[in-house]
């Protein structure tokens, strides 16, 4: 049993940094987006396609998991279910990706500080969470430490979240369409906050079990 529990979680922790490289590229794409989408435009294909071979690379993962250890016995079942709680992440980035193709990028400053402050903070939820998933072999501690700091960075996401909402719905000259579209796109953010911190204390369960 222990030999199979290594065996996924060495899947977990390749399965990981795929996650963290996405949402890094996310941060990437946001960044080429608000400095000039259009002049932007070749580079930032290319590092969706990249973000699309990730998804596929990490899918890969998940089928492997789901094969190979789909049948294995109580107490390990959770992780196989981490996999695929997981996996959504990526679902979550790409779907930013695209619906920021669908803003015009010449919005407020004070916008783009906002998606900065947004983004900044998922990028190190996400590190956080490829740390908690290296330490389940062998540092039940520093799982603890790690899911911690995720549960005080969603609470800082979920500020950052209302603030950035409050400042669309009161800013009379965003058109609406726009305003609407952006508020889609932080939801989409929110989301992959919410669904990390749901991670968390999964993993928080698994190291007491």
């Amino acid at each position: 049993m222990n030999k199979i529990k290594e065996q996924i979680i060495t899947m977990l922790i390749e399965h990981s940094r795929i996650i963290y490289s996405v949402v890094s590229d996310m941060g990437v794409f946001y960044s080429g987006w608000a400095e000039n989408y259009e002049k932007n435009k070749d580079t930032l294909e290319k590092k969706r396609n990249k973000l699309i071979l990730s998804e596929e690379d990490a899918d890969q993962i998940k089928i492997r998991v789901i094969q190979e250890f789909a049948e294995v016995g109580a107490g390990l079942g959770d992780y196989i279910a981490l996999v695929l709680r997981m996996d959504n992440l990526i679902n979550n980035a790409l779907e930013f990706v695209d619906i920021l193709t669908y803003i015009d990028y010449d919005i407020s400053d004070d916008i783009k500080k906002k998606y900065d402050k947004l983004i900044n903070k998922i990028i190190k939820m996400t590190d956080a969470l490829k740390k908690t998933i290296k330490y389940l072999r062998d540092n039940p501690k520093e799982v603890f430490n790690n899911t911690t700091s995720i549960h005080e960075i969603e609470n800082e996401i979920d500020l950052i979240f209302r603030e950035f909402l409050n400042y669309l719905y009161d800013n009379k000259d965003l058109d609406v369409r726009k305003l609407l579209r952006i508020r889609d796109s932080i939801v989409i953010l929110e989301q992959l906050a919410d669904r990390i911190h749901d991670i968390a204390d999964l993993i928080r369960v698994l190291i007491y079990e």
